[in-house]
């Protein structure tokens, strides 16, 4: 692979060719769909390299966001109050022929135009000095085989960044680097692995890098999901105990989109509790445990399988103008095994892999599917609630009417601030600026969780369960006026009659179970 330009590095680390490649349209475009999910790729801080190959004319690399202990918005062990990363490496080679050498540095992102060369109305940088970089006198590349390094920011100069020069002297096969770099500006810091001299052969790295905040090992990026879950958990503990006792209260009168609900309820505190356990355990050991995000991925995935087809199913009537959804059935489950895989599959590629070894190709591969379902998904649930309102509306059921329009204000509601959340986050990334928004990215996943954390909230409002319960259930109508696959519904629930949660009432209007009167 190729470097791009600047901040153009890959998010938690990888290798790439000394040379660039120019940027093209589907590399933003994967930046752009993926920009919410890469903060969730760190498999751990303190990364181990156990025989890991460094190729000639190959720069490795780590990014990282670093707080300095000034600006840190907590302190405490295992990071006692300290910003450091710490290289403790041994770099070996099997042929020892020749002498070589292996750079190592580190520097914050806004230092990054110090480090390589830009040629003139390109978009290509050059890492490493050759010899018509250095016949033009390319400030910094001033001997071949070594990184171009800009004169203002060399180490030696008392510049900005902190570099490790690791000789090889003829049959030497061995070096080893044990140093510690103290950050004193918070920011993303970058740690390169360079071996620009072709004559130093195949290298495999051993040891460990740590890189570890003045709160722990927690990446800076990462730092607020750590009290954001443990609050998200302690909402859906809430919602889960009042939405308990509701339905104990009103044990016989609970219908059955709100069981659905209560497992929707469920997941969510699985999901968020998950997430946050992983990220204590992760703060206090520096790595990510695999069974954590597992099943923080499956829940998560499950959770927003089942509150589709919950709002799906509601939106078309089930309960309330049709006792079945009918033929319809088969058609919303295949839908929701669908977009079970296919966001199965992106979340675990998105929190397992890190983006940086997936293709463009194949990361769209991974996106489309869910974004092509989740779009049949929101025209199924307006044209449906659209057909509902207008049953309702002509059969004068006010009560269900009423229910139904604040529903679909909810939903239009959450559509508006989803559309406006997107194109802010479009605005951030095409505008090259993540390095400098690297400590509030997490909003972009954050936000979603909290949208959908209070549509749900607004549709447990709207479904409680009470004593009033059934006059939301579905009840036979003298003129049928379903037509289509609403009549098929109606045909079946005619030939296998509902328990009382959907009892048939031979009436025009709603019946108020808790009076008894007639609406």
């Amino acid at each position: 692979r190729r470097c791009q330009r600047r901040t153009r590095l890959p998010r938690q680390g990888g290798r790439q060719r000394s040379v660039s490649a120019r940027r093209g349209m589907a590399t933003r475009l994967a930046r752009l769909v993926l920009a919410c999910c890469w903060l969730l790729l760190a498999d751990a801080n303190i990364y181990r390299y156990t025989r890991q190959p460094l190729e000639p004319d190959v720069i490795q690399y780590r990014r990282v966001g670093m707080y300095a202990p000034e600006d840190s918005p907590s302190s405490g062990p295992p990071g006692n109050g300290d910003s450091l990363v710490k290289v403790d490496v041994t770099f070996s080679r099997l042929s020892a022929r020749s002498s070589g050498l292996i750079q190592v540095l580190i520097f914050h992102s806004e230092n990054m135009d110090l480090v390589g060369y830009q040629e003139p109305g390109t978009i290509q940088k050059t890492y490493c000095c050759t010899n018509s970089l250095r016949t033009q006198n390319v400030p910094g590349c001033a001997e071949v085989g070594h990184l171009i390094v800009s004169p203002s920011g060399s180490a030696a100069a008392g510049g900005l960044l902190w570099q490790r020069d690791l000789t090889f002297g003829v049959n030497q096969s061995t070096s080893q680097l044990q140093a510690d770099f103290e950050v004193e500006k918070s920011g993303v810091y970058y740690l390169l692995f360079s071996s620009c001299d072709l004559s130093t052969g195949v290298v495999f790295l051993n040891g460990a890098t740590s890189w570890v905040n003045p709160y722990g090992y927690l990446p800076g990026e990462l730092f607020h999901f750590l009290p954001f879950y443990g609050a998200m958990s302690l909402v859906y503990l809430s919602l889960g105990v009042l939405w308990f006792i509701l339905c104990v209260r009103y044990l016989q009168q609970v219908l059955r989109v709100q069981t659905c609900i209560s497992g929707v309820i469920a997941l969510g505190m699985v999901e968020t509790t998950t997430w946050y356990l992983d990220y204590v355990n992760f703060n206090s050991s520096g790595l990510r445990g695999l069974w954590p995000v597992v099943i923080g991925v499956l829940a998560s995935t499950v959770k927003k399988t089942v509150s589709r087809l919950l709002v799906l199913v509601v939106s078309l009537g089930y309960g309330v103008v049709r006792p079945t959804l009918g033929a319809v059935t088969n058609r919303v489950m295949l839908l929701g095994l669908l977009y079970l895989l296919f966001s199965m599959i992106l979340d675990t590629v998105s929190n397992l892999s890190p983006i940086t070894e997936v293709s463009v190709p194949l990361r769209l591969l991974f996106i489309l599917p869910v974004a092509l379902l989740d779009a049949v998904f929101y025209w199924w649930i307006f044209s449906g609630l659209s057909r509902t309102l207008s049953q309702l509306a002509s059969r004068k059921q006010t009560a269900k009417l009423d229910l139904y329009r604040r529903f679909s204000r909810v939903l239009i509601a959450s559509i508006v601030l989803s559309a406006a959340w997107v194109s802010w986050q479009m605005v951030v990334i095409i505008s090259d600026s993540l390095d400098d928004r690297w400590d509030s990215l997490w909003v972009f996943d954050a936000f979603w969780h909290l949208l959908y954390a209070v549509i749900l909230m607004a549709i447990c409002f709207l479904w409680s369960p009470s004593k009033n319960n059934l006059q939301y259930a579905y009840s036979q109508e003298l003129r049928q006026e379903d037509e289509g696959e609403e009549g098929e519904g109606e045909e079946a629930a005619a030939k296998d009659p509902l328990p009382d949660a959907f009892a048939i009432e031979e009436d025009v209007h709603d019946v108020d179970v808790g009076t008894g009167k007639r609406h």
